[in-house]
Order: structure tokens, then sequence, then C-alpha cells
């Protein structure tokens, strides 16, 4: 019979089953729910700081050698979704455009006197002697060759034509995303790793995330996929989100310190995405703390399967009554988190 995790609708002081805690006499050993659920004086989970942060940011690359002839925001700016953001400098292009039409068309000139020149060759042969053919023959196969060749450099020149006329219509630069802009980089350069800077980067506005830091000690509390409370530190505010990473590949820079006088600890990142950012702000402190059912508004505790007993029936737990005795004790299930369940 399976055993499950219980929402008690009622709050009552648990014994530790043993084999024979029931018998008359026998001593048990009495965990108070607080014990049980690991609550404390203050909080009844463990706690992190947060920072809200965008969800994310979206870097604009410039296009190959292309010039930007104008930009159209500024840094601080807030940007709409298809926005213009800057325009390239097409001048060079439309001059690159016309001189490739003139090159086409010396190529389908040169094509018509292939052409040409194939048919008179064909017409020669028609009249010459037999001596002369083969070298009829093989002077129409070089003419043949030559137009396909020409063939194969006019696509090649029509395809060169249409890229060009795509990057002139693609000349005005949009963002992908809203959000505001953060940087600008005209002169290109660098960033602290040596990689080079994008040209214009957005910072997404559509919703925020959470960023936190668990230690080498306190990892253990928080899980890819785990659902967390964010708090305000202000006010009564809550926010509900899921941990997404624990980034435990990247350990923050500068954060190591002394657990201890002998022990060093690291710190990583972990995100949270939020179901709802309504009333947050970006850059704000908060709590972040694993959702255990706390802040459920039906009057009850979690409760580890081990100590309810006929689960799947009336379920019932061994308390301690107000003699000190012990009891059965009825309780109401409520639901099961196997995830929860250690």
């Amino acid at each position: 019979m399976m055993k499950k995790l219980a929402l008690f609708l009622v709050a009552v002081i648990i014994v530790s089953l043993f084999a024979g805690c029931g018998d008359k006499g026998a001593d048990a050993y009495v965990e108070s729910v607080s014990m049980i659920c690991g609550i404390g004086s203050t909080s009844n989970a463990d706690r992190f700081s947060g920072i809200v942060s965008p969800q994310g940011e979206t870097k604009i690359e410039k296009t190959g050698s292309n010039e930007v002839s104008q930009i159209k925001v500024k840094v601080g700016d807030v940007v709409e979704k298809d926005q213009v953001l800057f325009t390239y400098d097409t001048s060079q292009l439309e001059l690159d455009i016309e001189r490739a039409k003139l090159e086409l068309e010396q190529l389908k000139l040169s094509k018509e006197n292939k052409k040409d020149e194939k048919a008179q060759l064909e017409a020669e042969k028609a009249n010459a002697p037999e001596d002369q053919q083969l070298s009829y023959t093989l002077a129409i196969q070089e003419a043949e060759t030559n137009i396909q060749e020409i063939d194969f450099s006019i696509t090649s020149k029509n395809k060169e034509i249409q890229q060009m006329q795509k990057s002139i219509s693609d000349s005005s630069v949009k963002s992908p995303v809203a959000g505001s802009v953060k940087s600008i980089n005209e002169n290109g350069g660098t960033d602290s790793s040596g990689n080079p800077l994008p040209f214009m980067t957005i910072v997404e506005t559509d919703g925020y995330k959470v960023k936190g830091y668990v230690n080498e000690n306190n990892m253990s509390a928080l899980s890819a996929g785990m659902s967390v409370i964010i708090k305000s530190r202000v006010d009564d505010k809550v926010w509900y989100g899921t941990v997404s990473l624990i980034d435990l590949e990247n350990p923050s820079q500068g954060t190591s310190y002394y657990d201890d006088e002998t022990a060093m600890s690291s710190k990583y990142p972990f995100y949270v995405d939020i179901a709802e950012s309504e009333g947050l702000l970006l850059g704000q402190h908060v709590y972040i703390e694993p959702d255990f059912g706390q802040s459920t508004e039906i009057s009850g505790i979690w409760l580890p399967s081990y100590y309810i007993n006929d689960a799947d029936g009336s379920a019932w737990v061994w308390a301690q009554d107000s003699n000190g005795k012990l009891e059965k004790r009825d309780i109401v299930l409520g639901e099961y988190i196997s995830d929860m369940d250690i």
C-alpha cells in the first residue's frame, strides 16, 4: 500500500513510529511538528536573496563590412518590436548594382555572339570537304562549351545582383524584441574577456526573471524545476516561479569565502522564471524560498509519508494527547507531491 505525503488540515504533535509503539507502557520518541517540517522561529523554509533581472539580452550585430549611415536610438531608449534601430549606408551598394548590371549585359551580348559564331560554324561545316569536318566539329563543340560557361556566369551575376538588392531592402535594422537599449558600440571594442562587443544590445522587457546565489552548503535546498516563492523585502507581496537553472559551471567571480576558519565555499548563480511579474521592478531585491505549500490558504502542514498509516483508506497518525499519552489521530489528506517525499 502506497503511503502519501499529506497536507494536514489540523496541526498535530507527531510521534515517530517504532515497532510496538502502540503497546501499553512502550516508550516512543516524540518529535514536534516544527522539527518534522523544519519550521524555525522566523521562517519555515530556506531563504535566498535575489534580484529581479531582465528576461534576457538580445545582441544586434552589423552585417559584414556594411557602413552604418544613421543610428535612430540612443542608450536608455525604450524600443518596440520591429522598431528601426539603425540603417546602413547603401550608396556603395547602389553603385555596385549598376556595375553588375552592366557586366550582366556584356555577358548576354557575349552569349549572343557565341551563338552566332556556332551557327556560322554549323553552316560552314555543311559545305566543308570531308577532311575539314573534324576541325569544324571541334570548333562547334568549343562554341557550345563557351555558351554554357557564359550561361553559368549570367546565373551567378543575377544572384549577385539579387543579393545586393536584398541588402538594400534590408538596410533598416529592426529590433527583434521589445526592450530598452543597453549599449551601442559604434567603434567596436572588446569585453573584459577579449571578445568583440556587439554593435548594439537590447535588454528585453517583456518579462523578468530572478537571479540568486547558492553556495556549496545550501545548494541542496534547490533544484531545477522546483517551485519557489518570491517575496518582497518591503511589504507582503509575493510572486511565484520555477527554478530554471542552477549554473554550477560558472561560479560567481569574487564570491568565494570562508565558511569557517579552514573551509572555502563558492557561490553559484541560479535563475527563477516568474509566472506573473506584475508589480516587480527591474533591479528590485527580493527573497526566494522553496515553495513547500507554506503560502497556501489551507491550514495544514506538509508531512513525509512514513508518518502516515492507511494512507489509501482512513488515514491516521500516532500523536501525543494533552496528557502525554499516545493516541491514534485521524487526519485529512490533501495534495501529494512525490518529489517532496523524502
